[in-house]
């Protein structure tokens, strides 16, 4: 593989312990749930590592391997380590990323509090100490839908939701469970193994002062708590030697913890540890079920980790991981800084397998992008497999395997939305030859919009969009499908991916000057004019001249905070996740915003881990959010309705957004039945998708033709 000069360091060559690794990117361990549930290697999981591995990282660590099998686990599917019985099908799964170049560890882990598949079985999880589980606090911001969801899976859940503290016996035998699970993997093939101290799992559970009440020799001061890690590293050395690579995976902080693990303290525990006999340092974080969920481990700031992998890297003298966010170009400073010896990287990997490959070859336009959904982690909620919304194939490699055609065909796309695109993507791919219309004057359809309003969403747009061009798909804006293009394409194949349509709501009042739909904020940030206010129409005039020509998100995002033609106080009637992240886009433009929503539920279509964090970001800027709302009427100074309790109230705004909803939209597939051999319906057109349903939709779309 070529390597690209302006990665120097992060495509040198490294070593953990005795593993010479090819780079510095590490596929670092995720809970995906394909494993089989009785925690035997199949197909599913193989498929997903390998993929990872052709993709060009020096390592794959796979996550969450269970030491007590099926005692102790997080997730339904989890690879056993408890018994010989899984070393076959082990050894068969590294031998298969061998042959990609890879290396493959494997991470020794108990659940400790986080058990929750004991707790499924109608089991008291055991912990360090004893404790209440969190299950209130969990189900906080849960839409009325998750709950009963969540509730199926754990419908056994014991009656004592608290933890039970282990005794020192049941403490011996699970050390020497690590050590018989090292040895397992060790036979099987595997290259190395990564303790898991980190993430509120039981070792984690012992190091933090929070979770850890005891007052024998396993609590109190550092030494005591550290006590079952080092008896845990000196049992995994005893069954594999000095010489087999093996490392830790520690929290550099608890965030939102009080009383929890501080930078200082895991410094300590890292010369500890160091010093037992550990090859390296893997630095994460935890911040509790929901406190600091975006602060780690699934950190929202880019690099928010990287200050805790800088500091343990300054008090040991053993290789440090950093993880938490960091691409390419940032992996490479810390890399050239000395704050780091490797990068690892997870939801990168699972969004574009190849990831490292196409760095190291100077395509860095190639990669697709997360964009921090949590769908993926959210999944481990419910008990099911992971997912990725810009990434069909995740945990599906097999199955949504992209291969040429042995009959290529004339494909029409209808619609440059994240759905067309994506058919017109992987059906160029596999040979096809694809003309896409799009009847507006510039691609992206709702990705557009939600990535004003998001901005995370930008970058997978503007992946998509390259890729029209790199795959030669002739895209045709401001063109509307007529009977005559389809005469002149003769297409073997239509896709249509034309988005869903905007309901809005019948509110009385909503003519008036002050009120703005859905529909007109799309048409504004278009460029184009509509109903509004005289003293709006100078800004409007300027901005539907400037904003066709350049007609780019970030530039609109800036625009908009210098001016929008919204008063300070805006109502917004609707609750979906289009009204919430509008709510928060205007939060950012200094306005104060009021969410009325007619159900009881919030944002519902956003993972619930985003939902966590967002609904609290939402708080704290001091969002109104009234939910079972109805509404009587608009009048110029606001919006008249009757709260959830039945009482009368009158909320003041300058402006009265009504968001509307999304529905199908099937006029144009009714249109063009029978116009191809094939016609297929994708995306909003059909059924409200959203991204992840829109791209899976134009991904299998363009697999079926």
């Amino acid at each position: 593989m070529e390597s690209n000069s302006r990665y120097r360091k992060l495509f040198e060559p490294g070593r953990i312990g005795s593993m010479e690794l090819k780079n510095r990117i590490i596929e670092a361990a995720m809970g995906t749930s394909l494993e089989r549930e009785d925690g035997f290697v199949d197909d599913r999981i193989k498929s997903f590592y390998v993929e990872r591995a052709k993709g060009g990282v020096a390592l794959v660590t796979m996550g969450v391997g269970a030491v007590d099998h099926p005692d102790g686990k997080v997730l339904p599917g989890q690879l056993g380590l408890s018994d010989d019985k899984f070393v076959p099908g082990l050894k068969e799964l590294a031998d298969a990323i061998h042959e990609h170049g890879a290396k493959v560890a494997i991470q020794l882990q108990r659940g400790g509090k986080l058990s929750t598949e004991d707790m499924a079985r109608g089991c008291q999880p055991k912990s360090s100490s004893c404790s209440a589980i969190p299950v209130q606090e969990a189900m906080q911001d849960m839409a009325s839908v998750e709950i009963p969801r969540m509730m199926a899976h754990y419908a056994q859940m014991p009656a004592k939701l608290e933890t039970v503290e282990l005794t020192v016996d049941e403490i011996r035998d699970i050390v020497n469970k690590f050590g018989e699970a090292a040895r397992r993997a060790k036979n099987a093939g595997i290259d190395g193994v990564e303790i898991h101290a980190g993430h509120g799992y039981l070792l984690s559970e012992f190091l933090s002062g929070f979770c850890n009440k005891r007052t024998d020799e396993y609590g109190g001061n550092l030494e005591n708590r550290a006590r079952i890690v080092l008896e845990v590293i000196a049992a995994v050395r005893d069954k594999v030697g000095r010489d087999y690579p093996v490392w830790i995976r520690i929290d550099g902080k608890e965030f939102g913890i009080e009383g929890g693990i501080t930078l200082s303290e895991s410094k300590e525990f890292a010369r500890m540890f160091a010093g037992a006999g550990v090859d390296a340092i893997n630095v994460s974080g935890y911040g509790g079920i929901r406190g600091g969920f975006y602060d780690a481990p699934l950190c929202y700031p880019r690099g928010n980790l990287v200050s805790l992998a800088t500091g343990i890297k300054k008090a040991v003298d053993i290789p440090v991981i950093a993880v938490g966010r960091i691409d390419a170009a940032l992996g490479e400073k810390l890399l050239r800084q000395g704050k780091a010896d490797f990068i690892a990287m997870a939801r990168a990997v699972l969004a574009d397998p190849e990831y490292a490959k196409k760095i190291a070859e100077g395509r860095e336009d190639d990669i697709r992008p997360c964009i921090m959904c949590y769908h993926c982690v959210s999944q481990a909620f419910w008990g099911e497999p992971v997912f990725c919304s810009v990434n069909a194939a995740a945990g599906r490699e097999a199955e949504l395997k992209v291969e040429p055609t042995d009959n290529p065909k004339k494909v029409l796309v209808i619609g440059g939305g994240p759905a067309g695109m994506e058919a017109a993507r992987v059906a160029a791919l596999r040979g096809h030859q694809v003309t896409l219309c799009e009847k507006g004057r510039r691609l992206g359809g709702s990705l557009f919009f939600a990535s004003v309003a998001n901005a995370d969403n930008e970058g997978f747009m503007n992946y998509l969009i390259r890729q029209m061009k790199k795959l030669s798909v002739e895209t045709r804006l401001k063109t509307e499908v007529t009977q005559d293009l389809i005469d002149e394409v003769k297409p073997d194949a239509i896709v249509v991916a034309t988005g869903g349509s905007i309901r809005i709501p019948e509110v009385p009042g909503s003519g008036r000057h002050n009120v703005v739909t859905g529909k007109d904020l799309r048409l504004f940030m278009s460029g184009n004019a509509r109903k509004f206010d005289w003293w709006w129409k100078g800004g409007m005039f300027i901005a539907s001249r400037i904003l066709p020509f350049l007609l780019k998100v970030r530039l609109i995002r800036w625009f908009t905070k210098v001016w929008m033609p919204m008063g300070e106080k805006v109502a917004i009637v609707g609750g979906d996740i289009v009204a919430c992240e509008l709510a928060e886009f205007l939060v950012e433009r200094k306005r104060k915003v009021t969410i009325l929503e007619e159900g009881t539920d919030l944002a519902v279509e956003m993972s619930i881990g985003r939902r966590w964090s967002f609904m609290q970001h939402l708080r704290d800027a001091g969002v109104t959010m009234l939910r079972n709302v109805d509404f009587k009427e608009i009048t110029p100074r606001g919006i008249s309705i009757v709260d959830g309790e039945g009482k009368e109230q009158f909320v003041e705004a300058n402006t009265i957004i009504i968001a509307g909803g999304m529905e199908p939209n099937t006029e144009v597939m009714d249109m063009l039945s029978g116009k191809a051999p094939q016609v297929i319906n994708v995306g909003d057109c059909a059924a409200l998708r959203l991204i992840h349903g829109s791209v899976e939709d134009g991904y299998r779309a363009a697999l079926s033709i």
